[in-house]
């Protein structure tokens, strides 16, 4: 049944997705009288310019509407596939299979979106902040990823290379030492070259050779956390490496793990470092920016999921207007009042492909986010032993599920408490951009 299964997926399920991917891959958005790609257009919420943010969301909300006939029959279609392939496995629940994937279970995950929901007033009272720093009289949702700074200083290769190592190497002796093998024996591949793709990552093979850096670096501060983010992975790769090629590759609930730790570390050792108060408002408001998207935003995708998924299987073929109308409920309940959804963003469920090709996937995000974000924050309480105990975790790879794992170093993931450890590092992180504010206006 199972091959019968895969084999039909070719011209049913896949051919679906992949559809999906081309249209959308093909599709060109008209910005300014250029055809761009949707990535383009998308990069441009990230820039300073409003007027620039609002033809580019107007840009890319034309085009999904355009295409909306065929990516609504497209959800459809891949949603009544899951549904028929969870009854033929027996699954209980739409999730029961990624959970199983993900090595963790229904209670572990209930606990994490039961935590992150509860304090969507944080997102809500930083968003005003965000909106107070920007001197907007309205904070749209095409505002969300303005930057604090126009202009940023700019970090050489060496001083970035320096900054990592010694943050890694403060941190346990041996991180250091597999770290600066990356650097000495030039396993990362950081310079942009004509023709060189963008992007980030780090790259395992097998078990008898090491990984491989891959990122384009160009000297802004992001870059530097950006590096301590793949090298991260490099080292979890690295350590791992003595499990064996069958275990030493890891959920992607604890794949992230050190990764932001890493990034944590540097981005500590930076706002310690920097002395302009803007810079250092930019820095922490980027790191909650990246924050929200990574735990908070996935989790309101995680619960339009749940609902698109439920409302398929009772309702039946779901109109364009239906996902709209789950994704703005999700959305609202999200941002609250401090963030004014235009009508427009309603259609925005259409572009984001995690949906159609790995079901269930976005929690193990935020997972990963407040899981390091918890171990952080026992790190900053009780440092000894911790290191030690981080790096073992680091080692067994694959080998043991992420519950178990974690529970040797003194924490319960199936429990609130866990999670809400981790939030209440991100509530600090707003608490402290608000002081900050309060210097630099």
């Amino acid at each position: 049944q199972e091959k019968i299964m895969s084999a039909k997926s070719v011209t049913g399920r896949s051919a679906w997705v992949r559809f999906f991917d081309e249209t959308l891959g093909a599709a060109k958005f008209e910005l300014d009288g250029e055809q761009l790609s949707e990535q383009e257009v998308l990069s441009k919420l990230h820039e300073s310019d409003r007027d620039l943010r609002t033809r580019a969301h107007a840009s890319l909300t034309k085009k999904f509407k355009e295409l909306s006939r065929p990516l609504t029959f497209v959800f459809n279609t891949v949603l009544a596939d899951k549904s028929t392939n969870d009854k033929l496995r027996k699954y209980d629940s739409w999730i029961d299979s990624r959970n199983l994937a993900n090595q963790t279970d229904r209670e572990t995950v209930d606990a994490l979106i039961k935590s992150v929901t509860g304090k969507y007033d944080l997102v809500q009272r930083y968003y005003k902040l965000k909106r107070d720093l920007l001197e907007l009289d309205e904070m749209k949702d095409y505002d969300r990823y303005a930057p604090m700074l126009k202009n940023e200083a700019t970090i050489d290769w060496s001083s970035a290379q320096e900054m990592v190592l010694d943050s890694y190497t403060k941190f346990h002796p041996k991180m250091g030492e597999i770290t600066k093998e990356f650097f000495d024996k030039s396993w990362i591949d950081a310079a942009i070259k004509p023709g060189k793709r963008g992007g980030a990552y780090s790259a395992s093979t097998v078990p008898s050779v090491h990984p491989y850096v891959f990122m384009n670096f160009d000297g802004k501060i992001r870059d530097v956390q950006t590096l301590a983010h793949e090298l991260g992975h490099g080292v979890h790769q690295y350590l791992s490496r003595q499990q064996g090629v069958l275990e030493s590759s890891t959920p992607l609930t604890t794949a992230e793990t050190a990764s932001v730790f890493g990034e944590m570390l540097v981005f500590q050792k930076l706002m310690k470092e920097l002395d302009d108060p803007k810079e250092k408002l930019a820095l922490l408001v980027g790191k909650i920016d990246d924050t929200i998207a990574t735990v908070f935003r996935q989790i309101s995708m995680n619960r339009f999921e749940h609902a698109i998924h439920t409302a398929r299987r009772e309702e039946g073929e779901l109109t364009t207007e239906r996902f709209s109308e789950l994704w703005m409920e999700q959305q609202k309940a999200l941002y609250g009042d401090s963030v004014t959804l235009t009508d427009e963003y309603g259609i925005w469920w259409s572009y984001i492909p995690h949906f159609l090709h790995t079901p269930g996937y976005v929690y193990a995000y935020a997972f990963g986010e407040l899981l390091v974000l918890a171990l952080y924050e026992e790190f900053s309480q009780r440092p000894d032993g911790f290191a030690d105990k981080y790096m073992e975790l680091l080692s067994a790879g694959g080998s043991e599920w992420p519950e178990d794992l974690v529970a040797k170093m003194g924490l319960d993931i199936t429990q609130p408490d866990f999670w809400n450890k981790g939030l209440a590092s991100f509530e600090r992180m707003v608490e402290e951009a608000e002081e900050m504010a309060k210097v630099v206006r």
